[in-house]
Protein backbone atom coordinates (compact mmCIF):
# COMPACT_ATOMS: atom_id res chain seq x y z
CA UNK A 1 0.00 0.00 0.00
CA UNK A 2 1.39 3.74 -1.37
CA UNK A 3 1.33 5.13 1.84
CA UNK A 4 3.09 8.74 3.62
CA UNK A 5 3.62 9.53 6.99
CA UNK A 6 4.64 13.13 7.53
CA UNK A 7 6.60 13.38 10.58
CA UNK A 8 5.56 17.55 10.95
CA UNK A 9 2.62 19.36 10.40
CA UNK A 10 1.82 20.72 7.08
CA UNK A 11 0.43 23.98 5.98
CA UNK A 12 -1.99 23.42 3.20
CA UNK A 13 -2.15 26.88 1.86
CA UNK A 14 1.42 27.20 1.00
CA UNK A 15 3.14 24.04 1.51
CA UNK A 16 1.60 21.63 -1.57
CA UNK A 17 1.96 22.37 -5.07
CA UNK A 18 -1.07 21.92 -6.39
CA UNK A 19 -0.11 21.05 -10.03
CA UNK A 20 2.24 17.98 -8.74
CA UNK A 21 0.66 17.33 -5.14
CA UNK A 22 4.71 17.87 -4.14
CA UNK A 23 5.28 19.33 -0.68
CA UNK A 24 7.17 22.78 -0.84
CA UNK A 25 6.69 23.55 2.69
CA UNK A 26 10.12 25.09 3.77
CA UNK A 27 12.16 22.97 6.27
CA UNK A 28 9.62 19.68 5.77
CA UNK A 29 10.92 16.73 7.13
CA UNK A 30 9.05 15.15 3.63
CA UNK A 31 9.64 18.15 1.41
CA UNK A 32 10.05 17.41 -2.09
CA UNK A 33 7.37 13.84 -1.38
CA UNK A 34 4.12 13.61 -3.51
CA UNK A 35 0.72 13.16 -1.86
CA UNK A 36 -0.78 12.34 -5.18
CA UNK A 37 -2.76 8.82 -5.13
CA UNK A 38 -1.39 7.93 -1.68
CA UNK A 39 -2.58 7.85 1.97
CA UNK A 40 -1.27 10.41 3.88
CA UNK A 41 -0.79 10.35 7.68
CA UNK A 42 -0.93 13.95 9.25
CA UNK A 43 -0.25 15.20 12.59
CA UNK A 44 -2.31 18.29 12.01
CA UNK A 45 -1.98 21.52 10.13
CA UNK A 46 -0.19 24.82 10.37
CA UNK A 47 -1.19 28.33 8.87
CA UNK A 48 -4.06 29.74 6.80
CA UNK A 49 -7.39 28.69 7.39
CA UNK A 50 -7.54 29.47 3.63
CA UNK A 51 -5.56 25.78 2.99
CA UNK A 52 -9.30 24.44 2.96
CA UNK A 53 -9.81 25.21 -0.80
CA UNK A 54 -6.49 23.95 -1.57
CA UNK A 55 -8.16 20.56 -1.23
CA UNK A 56 -10.35 21.47 -4.51
CA UNK A 57 -7.77 22.38 -6.07
CA UNK A 58 -5.71 18.89 -5.80
CA UNK A 59 -8.69 17.22 -6.81
CA UNK A 60 -9.01 19.06 -10.14
CA UNK A 61 -5.44 18.52 -11.10
CA UNK A 62 -5.37 14.87 -10.06
CA UNK A 63 -2.64 14.96 -7.58
CA UNK A 64 -5.00 14.57 -4.24
CA UNK A 65 -3.93 11.80 -1.87
CA UNK A 66 -6.53 9.26 -1.69
CA UNK A 67 -6.92 9.36 2.11
CA UNK A 68 -5.73 11.44 4.67
CA UNK A 69 -5.32 9.86 8.37
CA UNK A 70 -5.43 12.58 11.36
CA UNK A 71 -3.06 11.91 14.44
CA UNK A 72 -5.10 14.69 16.13
CA UNK A 73 -8.42 16.53 15.03
CA UNK A 74 -7.87 19.39 13.21
CA UNK A 75 -11.47 21.56 11.39
CA UNK A 76 -8.70 22.75 8.20
CA UNK A 77 -7.66 19.27 6.97
CA UNK A 78 -11.61 17.76 7.99
CA UNK A 79 -12.54 19.90 4.89
CA UNK A 80 -10.78 17.68 2.40
CA UNK A 81 -14.05 15.76 2.92
CA UNK A 82 -15.93 18.36 0.94
CA UNK A 83 -13.87 17.95 -1.90
CA UNK A 84 -14.44 14.10 -1.90
CA UNK A 85 -11.08 13.11 -0.25
CA UNK A 86 -11.42 10.72 2.52
CA UNK A 87 -10.49 12.02 6.35
CA UNK A 88 -10.52 9.56 9.01
CA UNK A 89 -8.94 9.23 12.55
CA UNK A 90 -8.26 5.93 14.34
CA UNK A 91 -10.57 4.87 16.92
CA UNK A 92 -13.38 7.49 16.09
CA UNK A 93 -16.76 6.79 16.71
CA UNK A 94 -20.16 7.87 14.94
CA UNK A 95 -21.80 11.00 16.24
CA UNK A 96 -25.62 11.93 14.65
CA UNK A 97 -26.48 15.54 14.47
CA UNK A 98 -30.75 15.46 15.69
CA UNK A 99 -31.77 18.57 13.82
CA UNK A 100 -33.06 16.99 10.70
CA UNK A 101 -34.01 20.29 8.81
CA UNK A 102 -30.08 21.08 7.93
CA UNK A 103 -29.71 20.03 4.64
CA UNK A 104 -28.74 16.20 4.45
CA UNK A 105 -25.23 16.76 2.72
CA UNK A 106 -23.91 19.48 5.32
CA UNK A 107 -25.31 17.55 8.24
CA UNK A 108 -23.60 14.62 6.74
CA UNK A 109 -20.30 16.16 6.81
CA UNK A 110 -20.65 17.75 10.55
CA UNK A 111 -20.98 14.68 11.82
CA UNK A 112 -18.23 13.37 10.17
CA UNK A 113 -16.36 16.04 11.65
CA UNK A 114 -17.26 15.75 14.85
CA UNK A 115 -16.92 12.00 14.65
CA UNK A 116 -13.51 12.51 13.04
CA UNK A 117 -12.74 15.00 16.33
CA UNK A 118 -14.08 12.85 18.92
CA UNK A 119 -16.94 15.52 19.49
CA UNK A 120 -19.10 15.43 22.66
CA UNK A 121 -21.78 16.67 20.51
CA UNK A 122 -23.03 19.81 18.55
CA UNK A 123 -23.16 23.32 19.33
CA UNK A 124 -25.13 26.15 18.17
CA UNK A 125 -22.93 29.64 17.45
CA UNK A 126 -23.27 32.39 17.62
CA UNK A 127 -21.24 33.56 14.53
CA UNK A 128 -18.85 33.33 11.78
CA UNK A 129 -16.07 34.76 10.14
CA UNK A 130 -15.65 33.85 6.73
CA UNK A 131 -11.73 33.23 5.41
CA UNK A 132 -11.17 32.26 2.08
CA UNK A 133 -12.71 35.19 0.25
CA UNK A 134 -10.21 36.51 -1.80
CA UNK A 135 -9.48 34.82 -5.53
CA UNK A 136 -5.58 34.87 -5.47
CA UNK A 137 -6.14 32.19 -2.86
CA UNK A 138 -8.81 30.08 -3.43
CA UNK A 139 -8.14 30.43 -7.38
CA UNK A 140 -10.98 28.78 -9.82
CA UNK A 141 -11.59 25.75 -8.24
CA UNK A 142 -12.70 27.55 -4.62
CA UNK A 143 -14.76 30.15 -6.99
CA UNK A 144 -16.49 27.27 -8.68
CA UNK A 145 -17.82 25.68 -5.13
CA UNK A 146 -19.03 28.96 -3.98
CA UNK A 147 -20.58 29.60 -6.93
CA UNK A 148 -22.55 25.91 -6.89
CA UNK A 149 -23.28 26.51 -3.55
CA UNK A 150 -24.56 30.24 -3.87
CA UNK A 151 -28.38 29.22 -4.85
CA UNK A 152 -28.23 26.25 -2.53
CA UNK A 153 -28.25 28.32 0.98
CA UNK A 154 -29.19 30.84 3.15
CA UNK A 155 -26.57 31.72 6.18
CA UNK A 156 -28.02 31.07 9.37
CA UNK A 157 -26.44 33.40 11.64
CA UNK A 158 -24.16 36.40 10.95
CA UNK A 159 -21.48 35.42 8.74
CA UNK A 160 -18.80 38.48 8.34
CA UNK A 161 -15.99 37.73 5.72
CA UNK A 162 -12.18 37.88 5.21
CA UNK A 163 -10.34 40.47 3.14
CA UNK A 164 -10.67 40.09 -0.63
CA UNK A 165 -7.41 40.60 -3.51
CA UNK A 166 -8.45 44.15 -3.95
CA UNK A 167 -9.73 47.26 -2.46
CA UNK A 168 -13.60 46.85 -3.53
CA UNK A 169 -13.94 50.47 -4.81
CA UNK A 170 -10.51 51.51 -5.89
CA UNK A 171 -8.85 48.20 -7.25
CA UNK A 172 -7.81 50.10 -10.67
CA UNK A 173 -6.06 52.91 -8.79
CA UNK A 174 -4.27 49.71 -6.70
CA UNK A 175 -3.20 48.45 -10.33
CA UNK A 176 -5.12 44.89 -10.24
CA UNK A 177 -5.56 43.55 -13.60
CA UNK A 178 -9.36 43.53 -15.04
CA UNK A 179 -9.32 39.70 -15.57
CA UNK A 180 -8.84 39.50 -11.48
CA UNK A 181 -10.61 41.88 -10.21
CA UNK A 182 -13.68 40.69 -12.75
CA UNK A 183 -13.17 36.82 -10.54
CA UNK A 184 -12.95 38.74 -7.47
CA UNK A 185 -16.42 40.09 -8.21
CA UNK A 186 -17.96 36.52 -8.58
CA UNK A 187 -16.79 35.53 -5.20
CA UNK A 188 -18.16 38.32 -3.88
CA UNK A 189 -21.67 38.34 -5.25
CA UNK A 190 -21.53 34.45 -4.41
CA UNK A 191 -21.18 35.39 -0.49
CA UNK A 192 -24.12 38.17 -0.69
CA UNK A 193 -26.16 35.81 -2.12
CA UNK A 194 -25.78 33.31 0.56
CA UNK A 195 -26.47 36.11 3.09
CA UNK A 196 -22.68 36.98 3.86
CA UNK A 197 -21.43 40.45 5.68
CA UNK A 198 -19.48 42.22 3.18
CA UNK A 199 -16.76 43.40 6.15
CA UNK A 200 -13.77 42.03 4.04
CA UNK A 201 -11.49 42.24 7.13
CA UNK A 202 -9.45 40.18 9.31
CA UNK A 203 -10.06 42.26 12.09
CA UNK A 204 -14.14 41.47 12.47
CA UNK A 205 -13.78 42.09 15.99
CA UNK A 206 -12.85 45.83 15.33
CA UNK A 207 -15.73 46.42 12.85
CA UNK A 208 -18.94 45.10 14.40
CA UNK A 209 -18.51 41.28 14.92
CA UNK A 210 -17.43 41.30 18.81
CA UNK A 211 -18.90 37.80 20.08
CA UNK A 212 -19.24 37.74 24.08
CA UNK A 213 -17.05 36.15 26.61
CA UNK A 214 -18.31 31.82 26.38
CA UNK A 215 -19.54 32.46 22.85
CA UNK A 216 -19.74 29.50 20.40
CA UNK A 217 -18.64 30.51 17.30
CA UNK A 218 -17.06 28.99 14.34
CA UNK A 219 -14.50 31.39 12.80
CA UNK A 220 -12.11 31.21 9.91
CA UNK A 221 -8.99 33.57 9.89
CA UNK A 222 -6.71 31.68 12.00
CA UNK A 223 -5.16 35.54 13.79
CA UNK A 224 -8.69 36.44 14.30
CA UNK A 225 -9.22 33.06 16.16
CA UNK A 226 -6.11 33.18 18.46
CA UNK A 227 -7.37 36.63 19.15
CA UNK A 228 -10.75 35.72 20.42
CA UNK A 229 -10.10 32.65 22.19
CA UNK A 230 -7.07 34.76 24.25
CA UNK A 231 -8.15 37.98 24.44
CA UNK A 232 -12.06 38.00 24.21
CA UNK A 233 -12.49 34.37 26.01
CA UNK A 234 -14.98 33.44 23.01
CA UNK A 235 -14.21 30.10 21.63
CA UNK A 236 -14.02 28.10 18.17
CA UNK A 237 -11.22 26.02 16.40
CA UNK A 238 -9.79 27.10 13.60
CA UNK A 239 -11.67 26.57 11.05
CA UNK A 240 -11.20 25.88 6.66
CA UNK A 241 -12.40 28.03 4.99
CA UNK A 242 -15.11 26.17 3.52
CA UNK A 243 -16.29 24.65 6.66
CA UNK A 244 -17.70 28.57 7.71
CA UNK A 245 -19.72 27.89 4.62
CA UNK A 246 -21.17 24.94 6.69
CA UNK A 247 -21.60 26.61 9.74
CA UNK A 248 -23.17 29.52 8.70
CA UNK A 249 -25.48 27.97 6.37
CA UNK A 250 -26.47 25.16 9.40
CA UNK A 251 -25.61 27.18 12.77
CA UNK A 252 -24.16 24.54 14.30
CA UNK A 253 -20.73 22.95 14.68
CA UNK A 254 -19.02 20.03 16.97
CA UNK A 255 -18.14 20.47 20.40
CA UNK A 256 -14.74 19.50 20.63
CA UNK A 257 -10.62 21.71 20.61
CA UNK A 258 -10.92 25.34 21.68
CA UNK A 259 -14.65 25.08 22.56
CA UNK A 260 -13.82 22.41 25.51
CA UNK A 261 -12.53 23.67 28.83
CA UNK A 262 -10.01 21.22 29.19
CA UNK A 263 -8.59 22.26 25.70
CA UNK A 264 -7.86 25.67 26.46
CA UNK A 265 -5.42 25.53 29.33
CA UNK A 266 -1.82 26.74 29.39
CA UNK A 267 0.30 23.71 27.73
CA UNK A 268 3.64 25.69 28.23
CA UNK A 269 5.13 28.67 29.82
CA UNK A 270 6.74 31.08 28.17
CA UNK A 271 9.30 33.23 30.15
CA UNK A 272 10.14 36.91 27.99
CA UNK A 273 13.72 37.94 28.89
CA UNK A 274 13.84 41.75 28.55
CA UNK A 275 12.05 45.01 27.23
CA UNK A 276 9.90 44.54 24.15
CA UNK A 277 9.88 47.77 23.18
CA UNK A 278 8.72 47.33 19.52
CA UNK A 279 5.66 45.86 17.71
CA UNK A 280 7.82 44.06 15.59
CA UNK A 281 9.12 42.31 18.91
CA UNK A 282 5.66 40.76 19.42
CA UNK A 283 5.05 39.62 16.11
CA UNK A 284 8.79 38.01 16.46
CA UNK A 285 7.76 36.50 19.19
CA UNK A 286 4.13 34.85 18.29
CA UNK A 287 6.57 33.32 15.02
CA UNK A 288 8.90 32.11 17.30
CA UNK A 289 6.82 30.21 19.55
CA UNK A 290 4.64 29.17 16.69
CA UNK A 291 7.00 28.05 15.16
CA UNK A 292 8.76 25.93 17.57
CA UNK A 293 5.46 24.68 19.24
CA UNK A 294 3.46 25.08 16.78
CA UNK A 295 0.28 22.99 18.64
CA UNK A 296 1.15 24.91 21.67
CA UNK A 297 -1.26 26.84 24.19
CA UNK A 298 1.42 29.52 25.58
CA UNK A 299 1.21 31.26 29.03
CA UNK A 300 3.33 34.38 28.71
CA UNK A 301 5.00 35.72 31.33
CA UNK A 302 7.38 39.09 31.50
CA UNK A 303 5.06 40.91 28.82
CA UNK A 304 4.08 44.28 30.39
CA UNK A 305 1.72 47.42 28.70
CA UNK A 306 -0.16 45.61 25.94
CA UNK A 307 -2.65 47.01 23.72
CA UNK A 308 -4.94 46.06 20.77
CA UNK A 309 -1.89 46.37 18.48
CA UNK A 310 0.33 44.05 20.70
CA UNK A 311 -2.10 41.48 21.22
CA UNK A 312 -3.09 41.22 17.70
CA UNK A 313 0.49 40.93 16.43
CA UNK A 314 1.01 37.54 18.93
CA UNK A 315 -2.35 36.23 17.92
CA UNK A 316 -1.58 36.67 14.01
CA UNK A 317 1.80 35.81 14.38
CA UNK A 318 1.89 32.32 16.01
CA UNK A 319 -1.11 31.47 13.73
CA UNK A 320 0.98 31.99 10.72
CA UNK A 321 4.00 30.03 12.00
CA UNK A 322 2.39 27.36 13.84
CA UNK A 323 -1.33 26.45 14.57
CA UNK A 324 -1.33 28.22 17.82
CA UNK A 325 -5.47 29.14 18.35
CA UNK A 326 -5.15 30.37 21.84
CA UNK A 327 -2.94 31.95 24.70
CA UNK A 328 -2.55 33.39 27.89
CA UNK A 329 -1.16 36.16 29.45
CA UNK A 330 -1.71 36.52 33.38
CA UNK A 331 -3.83 39.90 34.47
CA UNK A 332 -4.59 40.60 30.54
CA UNK A 333 -6.66 37.45 29.02
CA UNK A 334 -9.57 36.89 30.60
CA UNK A 335 -9.04 33.25 30.85
CA UNK A 336 -7.63 31.90 34.19
CA UNK A 337 -5.41 28.46 34.33
CA UNK A 338 -2.89 27.14 36.38
CA UNK A 339 0.96 27.21 35.45
CA UNK A 340 1.98 24.39 33.22
CA UNK A 341 5.11 22.40 34.18
CA UNK A 342 6.74 22.74 30.95
CA UNK A 343 8.72 26.12 30.70
CA UNK A 344 11.20 27.99 27.94
CA UNK A 345 12.72 31.03 28.05
CA UNK A 346 13.11 33.64 25.23
CA UNK A 347 14.86 36.47 24.70
CA UNK A 348 15.95 39.30 22.25
CA UNK A 349 18.07 37.33 20.82
CA UNK A 350 15.75 34.95 19.57
CA UNK A 351 13.55 37.49 18.23
CA UNK A 352 16.09 39.09 16.44
CA UNK A 353 17.20 35.83 14.93
CA UNK A 354 13.68 35.19 13.66
CA UNK A 355 13.53 38.36 12.08
CA UNK A 356 17.14 38.34 10.36
CA UNK A 357 15.69 34.74 9.17
CA UNK A 358 12.28 36.18 7.58
CA UNK A 359 14.10 38.78 5.87
CA UNK A 360 16.32 38.59 2.04
CA UNK A 361 17.08 41.67 1.67
CA UNK A 362 18.51 44.80 3.65
CA UNK A 363 17.40 48.52 1.65
CA UNK A 364 16.42 49.07 -1.75
CA UNK A 365 12.52 48.20 -1.19
CA UNK A 366 9.73 48.23 -4.17
CA UNK A 367 6.87 48.98 -1.66
CA UNK A 368 6.02 49.33 2.27
CA UNK A 369 3.29 47.34 3.41
CA UNK A 370 1.62 47.89 6.73
CA UNK A 371 -1.77 46.20 8.13
CA UNK A 372 -1.40 42.53 8.50
CA UNK A 373 -3.67 42.17 10.55
CA UNK A 374 -5.79 45.00 9.42
CA UNK A 375 -4.60 48.24 11.27
CA UNK A 376 -6.50 49.78 14.22
CA UNK A 377 -7.66 53.39 15.03
CA UNK A 378 -4.63 53.42 17.80
CA UNK A 379 -2.45 52.32 15.03
CA UNK A 380 -2.98 54.96 12.79
CA UNK A 381 -2.54 57.43 15.41
CA UNK A 382 0.93 56.17 16.03
CA UNK A 383 1.96 56.03 12.45
CA UNK A 384 0.80 59.45 12.15
CA UNK A 385 2.95 60.81 14.78
CA UNK A 386 5.75 58.91 13.43
CA UNK A 387 5.63 60.22 9.73
CA UNK A 388 4.74 63.81 11.01
CA UNK A 389 6.74 66.88 8.82
CA UNK A 390 8.55 63.48 6.46
CA UNK A 391 7.65 62.42 3.08
CA UNK A 392 8.07 58.96 1.57
CA UNK A 393 10.48 58.09 -0.75
CA UNK A 394 8.62 54.78 -2.25
CA UNK A 395 5.30 53.56 -1.88
CA UNK A 396 3.79 53.09 1.41
CA UNK A 397 0.48 51.12 1.32
CA UNK A 398 -1.47 50.83 4.74
CA UNK A 399 -4.14 48.07 4.80
CA UNK A 400 -7.29 48.49 7.40
CA UNK A 401 -10.97 47.65 7.29
CA UNK A 402 -13.73 49.66 5.79
CA UNK A 403 -15.09 50.62 9.53
CA UNK A 404 -11.69 51.82 10.43
CA UNK A 405 -11.03 53.82 7.40
CA UNK A 406 -14.28 55.96 7.99
CA UNK A 407 -13.24 56.86 11.21
CA UNK A 408 -9.59 58.07 10.22
CA UNK A 409 -11.74 60.03 7.62
CA UNK A 410 -13.55 61.76 9.65
CA UNK A 411 -10.99 62.19 12.16
CA UNK A 412 -8.64 63.89 9.35
CA UNK A 413 -5.28 61.58 9.95
CA UNK A 414 -6.57 60.73 6.47
CA UNK A 415 -4.93 64.12 5.49
CA UNK A 416 -1.84 63.46 6.86
CA UNK A 417 -1.11 60.40 5.50
CA UNK A 418 -1.71 61.37 2.40
CA UNK A 419 0.50 64.21 2.20
CA UNK A 420 3.22 61.99 3.96
CA UNK A 421 2.53 59.81 0.30
CA UNK A 422 1.00 56.47 1.71
CA UNK A 423 -2.09 55.53 0.15
CA UNK A 424 -5.03 53.45 2.58
CA UNK A 425 -6.25 50.70 1.24
CA UNK A 426 -9.38 49.22 2.64
CA UNK A 427 -11.41 45.53 1.67
CA UNK A 428 -8.02 43.71 0.92
CA UNK A 429 -4.49 42.17 2.38
CA UNK A 430 -0.81 42.95 1.14
CA UNK A 431 -0.62 38.83 1.74
CA UNK A 432 -4.27 37.95 -0.79
CA UNK A 433 -3.72 40.45 -3.11
CA UNK A 434 -1.46 39.36 -6.77
CA UNK A 435 1.46 42.09 -6.11
CA UNK A 436 3.44 39.61 -8.67
CA UNK A 437 1.44 40.73 -11.20
CA UNK A 438 1.69 44.25 -10.24
CA UNK A 439 5.57 44.89 -11.15
CA UNK A 440 6.43 44.37 -7.38
CA UNK A 441 9.12 42.31 -6.10
CA UNK A 442 10.65 43.56 -3.09
CA UNK A 443 8.34 44.31 -0.02
CA UNK A 444 8.91 45.45 3.64
CA UNK A 445 7.25 44.69 6.37
CA UNK A 446 6.67 44.89 9.85
CA UNK A 447 4.61 41.89 10.22
CA UNK A 448 6.22 38.75 10.26
CA UNK A 449 2.52 36.71 9.22
CA UNK A 450 2.92 38.82 6.25
CA UNK A 451 6.52 38.23 5.57
CA UNK A 452 5.70 34.61 5.89
CA UNK A 453 3.31 34.77 3.21
CA UNK A 454 4.54 37.52 0.63
CA UNK A 455 7.39 34.92 0.29
CA UNK A 456 5.37 31.34 -0.12
CA UNK A 457 2.27 33.02 -1.88
CA UNK A 458 3.28 35.85 -3.74
CA UNK A 459 7.13 34.95 -4.26
CA UNK A 460 8.32 37.68 -3.19
CA UNK A 461 11.91 39.22 -1.81
CA UNK A 462 10.71 40.67 2.32
CA UNK A 463 12.79 42.98 4.10
CA UNK A 464 11.16 42.92 8.10
CA UNK A 465 11.65 45.86 9.92
CA UNK A 466 10.14 48.07 13.41
CA UNK A 467 7.95 50.75 11.98
CA UNK A 468 10.20 53.20 13.29
CA UNK A 469 13.18 52.10 10.85
CA UNK A 470 10.73 51.20 8.10
CA UNK A 471 9.93 54.89 8.06
CA UNK A 472 13.50 56.12 9.08
CA UNK A 473 14.67 54.06 6.10
CA UNK A 474 11.67 55.16 3.51
CA UNK A 475 11.23 58.24 4.09
CA UNK A 476 12.94 61.75 4.36
CA UNK A 477 12.11 65.37 6.61
CA UNK A 478 9.89 67.60 4.21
Amino acid sequence: MNELRLTAPISWLDGIDIKTGKIIQQDHPQRGESLAGRIVYVPHSIGSTVGAYTFFALKKYKTAPIKIVLEEPDSITISAELAGISVELKGAKEIKLENRDIREEFRRYLEKEASISEAEGFVRIHSVHISGVSYATIGDTGKEWLKNMENEIKFKVAATTNPLGMDLYRWKEMGIPENFAREQMNIVESLIKMGAIPSFTCTPYLAGNLPHYGEHISWGESSAVSFINSIIGARSNREGGAKTIIAAATGYTPLYGRHLDRNRKPTIAVEVEGDLNRLVDYYALGYFIGKEYPNSVPLFKGLKKLYIPELKALAAAGAASGSIEIFHIPKITPNLFKRPSKSIRVNLKDLKATLDELSTFSGGSDLVVIGCPHLSLDEFKRIVSLINGRIATIRFWLYTSRAILSQIERSGLIHLIKSFGAKVWADTCMVVSPLEDMGIRKVTTNSTKAAKYLKTLRGMDVEVLGLEEIIERYSIPA
